[in-house]
């Protein structure tokens, strides 16, 4: 006989559900069902007329939890007890099963079955008992929902040390779902009716183990359980009651020459209990919101038959400033298949000391959406602005991945899902492509361990992450320790590079408009002028190139604007460089900028993957470089050539040390003079090659459609 006891409170719409799928899984067991309905008034009396085999006490007033298993218990005989939610929903073949096991395993007193969300996700129902810590952070906190496998509450979720079949004997498992032997029962004694809500469980099954019998975890049968069905109706009685059984727990099993930790942990659970209701009210709110503008969405969401649903992409970047990745977001949201594909793009605001490149949209493109609050400055006030905007964009549009570019729009954008996640209970996938990282070169030794930690609690939240060269692979995972290497895959970049393949048609119009005769060497820089890029390296190792080869006539081209104009500009009058270097601006047009030039320089601290290289090489100029993250995957290896004045000939370019401007100077002469002609061009054309084979735009958007097309449908594959 079989006794299986449900303890309602204002949830019989859910326990409707569950009884009729309670009957549909006995196959013949003999059961009785006891409902015991806490004082409800939503409808308890329709369990009457359509469930008439089911026993039905109504109390008068709401008993809790514990006190109305209690009367259930002593109204049945049966030698098993099935404890059942009823927000829970039974799968074929769980008494079947749990019985089986119960029969063949007479020293289990409790066993709990494998617990499921709506969504099929496994519920950590199997657990190690609680620790002053389990008791100030939780199961259900914030640190365990986004971070799952953290170390304060991971020891404590035993389900996710289990195999999926095995039996395994645990400390305690969830009243969700438990089947009790009777004769356990009467050993140990009822449920603690001092636990009103919560924690009643946990209590039982210590006292289990106390009178010699084991509790085990069997996930064999299953059962499908809808989280808070039966306590959202009031949201501060069930938090308040969660936080007092805690509290009652906490204090129950503390020794006494332990007692000084009694203020301790209740100030952590009052600091606990205030953050949890608000995050519940403001969840709350959510879904009210979401319900009463949902009518007007319907047409917008009913599918068409026989039509498959595109995959929605929300692509966020900090700002469209000149650069590779604002090229790269407009690349992939532009280019990827419109038939397979809904992109959006959201960017923010393009700082007053950076070149704006949003030009690159065409009239004809679908436009971004700007969020001006989204900028490169930090500004907690602004920041969150700009979380809730993109919050409010997610409720909107429910994309099926957000993929972030750059720092600021990778933590605003990937918390706002990380949030929406938790609130909807939904599964929006995250991507976030390095570009570069702030990790050297932008900020002193503790700010930037302050944005490492950062990166790595966002790691664990975030399904891939893409890093665009080997280099940056190796130091995200190496040097970093952002994520080990399975999360993260390599995904280059990529360009429409014909402007630059056919830019010797331009020949002659940058020289032209800056008065510099055919016969001088062109030596260029192009990108921002902002500290990471290191211009007064380049600036020394030009003083010091005209110092040793006053014969050689040479012009040095800045190509590029941004907060150290003015600075740059005085500095180079101070070092006599004046009529030696032009500084251009912004160029729209920088295919004539490479048609004219003889040598690029990089003198950066920190790169991802630089495109001005990318541009250079495209365009047969021949790059010298200093060795910042993925120059050297650019330059290719060293080829033999040992130069002990402070560069390496290497396949593709000449690499330097960072800050060595002696160095970088002789690497010029050697392009300038030493060289010769016919080793540049072998040098320029295996460089053309390369980009043409690894950077095509082609290949950049077959490799995204296949990361993507793996997130959505659980293909992801891992590189090694």
């Amino acid at each position: 006989m079989l006794d299986i006891v449900i303890v309602n409170y204002n949830s019989t719409n859910l326990l409707i559900n569950c009884l009729g799928s309670i009957k549909k899984s006995l196959n013949g067991i003999d059961a009785k069902i006891f409902v015991q309905d806490n004082a409800s008034t939503d409808g308890i009396d329709r369990i009457a007329s359509k469930f008439p085999e089911v026993i039905l006490t109504k109390n008068y007033q709401n008993l809790g939890f514990a006190k109305a298993v209690n009367q259930g218990l002593k109204q049945g005989t049966g030698d098993y007890v099935i404890l059942v939610n009823p927000d829970t929903h039974v799968i074929d073949g769980l008494f079947e099963k749990c019985l089986a096991f119960m029969r063949d395993n007479p020293d289990v007193g409790l066993m709990g079955p494998k617990i499921l969300d709506i969504d099929g996700r496994l519920q950590n129902s199997a657990r190690s008992f609680p620790t002053s810590l389990t008791a100030i952070f939780g199961r259900s906190s914030l640190l365990s929902k986004w971070f799952p496998k953290n170390p304060i509450t991971s020891r404590n979720l035993l389900s996710l040390r289990s195999d999926g079949r095995t039996p395994m004997e645990v400390d305690w498992v969830s009243g969700a779902c438990m089947m009790v032997r009777r004769k356990a029962i009467l050993d140990t004694g009822l449920l603690d009716e001092r636990f009103f809500m919560y924690w009643e469980d946990a209590d039982w099954c210590r006292r289990m183990w106390q009178n010699g019998w084991k509790v085990v975890y069997f996930p064999g049968p299953s059962i499908v359980h809808y989280i808070g069905g039966s306590s959202e109706s009031n949201i501060l009685r069930s938090v308040t009651e969660f936080h007092k059984s805690v509290y009652r727990f906490f204090e129950k099993y503390l020794r006494p020459s332990h007692s000084f930790l009694k203020p301790i942990v209740f100030i952590g659970i009052y600091i606990r209990f205030c953050t949890v209701l608000f995050m519940q009210l403001v969840r709350k709110s959510f879904n009210i919101f979401k319900n009463r503008h949902a009518h007007k969405k319907i047409s917008a969401i009913t599918p068409v038959t026989g039509q498959k649903d595109k995959i929605k992409i929300l692509r966020v970047i900090s700002r469209l400033n000149v650069g590779g990745p604002a090229i790269h977001v407009h690349q992939l949201t532009q280019g990827l298949n419109p038939e397979k594909f809904d992109s959006k793009l959201v960017a923010g605001k393009v700082s007053p000391q950076e070149g704006d490149m949003s030009y690159i949209i065409d009239p004809l493109d679908k436009k971004p959406v700007y969020v001006p609050e989204l900028q490169r400055e930090i500004s907690p006030v602004e920041d969150f602005k700009a979380l809730v905007k993109i919050f409010k964009i997610l409720q909107n549009d429910k994309p099926d991945i957000v993929h972030t570019h750059t720092a600021k729009a990778g933590f605003i954008a990937r918390l706002a899902t990380l949030i929406y996640n938790s609130f909807y209970r939904r599964n929006i996938h995250t991507a976030h492509t390095f570009h570069g990282n702030v990790f050297e070169g932008y900020f002193g030794r503790t700010i930037s361990l302050i944005y490492i930690t950062i990166e790595r609690l966002l790691a664990k939240t975030t399904d891939v992450i893409i890093a665009i060269s080997d280099s940056q692979k190796t130091d995200l995972v190496k040097k970093y320790r952002i994520a080990d290497g399975n999360k993260i895959k390599k995904v280059g970049l990529g360009f429409d590079l014909t402007p630059f393949i056919n830019c010797k048609a331009l020949k002659g119009q940058l020289r032209h408009e800056l008065n510099i005769s055919d016969d001088t060497l062109l030596i260029g820089i192009v990108g921002r002028l902002a500290p990471i890029k290191n211009h007064l390296m380049f600036f020394n190792a030009a003083r010091i190139f005209l110092e040793q080869n006053s014969k050689i006539k040479v012009k040095f081209v800045v190509v590029g604007d941004g907060e150290l104009r003015n600075r740059l500009g005085s500095y180079c009058r101070k070092q006599g460089l004046t009529g030696h270097v032009c500084f251009c601006g912004w160029l729209k047009d920088v295919a004539k900028v490479y048609a004219d030039l003889d040598i690029l320089a990089l003198t950066s601290i920190n790169e991802g993957t630089p495109l001005s290289i990318i541009e250079a090489m495209a365009s047969m100029v021949t790059v010298i470089a200093t060795d910042a993250g993925g120059v050297v995957d650019l330059l290719g290896h060293y080829n033999g050539l040992s130069l002990s004045n402070g560069f390496k000939v290497c396949k593709r370019g000449i690499l330097c040390r960072k800050d060595d401007p002696s160095g970088f100077a002789a690497g010029l002469k050697y392009l300038a003079d030493d060289a010769g002609d016919c080793e540049k061009e072998k040098i320029a054309g295996r460089a053309r090659l390369f980009v043409e084979q690894k950077y095509s735009r082609k290949r950049l958007l077959h490799d995204i459609d296949m990361l993507y097309d793996g997130l959505v449908n659980g293909k992801m594959t891992r590189e090694n």
